[in-house]
């Protein structure tokens, strides 16, 4: 099995990643960005929402595999 490869810049990537992908899922849930669904007229999309949380969330752990560690 192979090692994850520990290396700072992609950590912080990751992170930076993870927070683009809250803020989308903070704009799905309020209905800001609806003009990139094919629904428009739906009020929410929470399902793209959810879907973007989870990537973040998902992103985050990532990164806490990649940081660096200390010993």
């Amino acid at each position: 099995m192979q090692s994850i490869p520990q290396s700072a810049p992609l950590s912080i990537l990751l992170v930076v990643l993870a927070v683009l992908f809250a803020v989308v899922a903070v704009l799905y849930a309020v209905g800001t960005i609806q003009f990139l669904v094919t629904d428009t007229h739906a009020p929410h999309h929470f399902t793209h929402a959810i879907l973007f949380a989870v990537l973040a969330v998902a992103s985050l752990i990532a990164a806490n595999f990649t940081r660096p560690r200390t010993a």
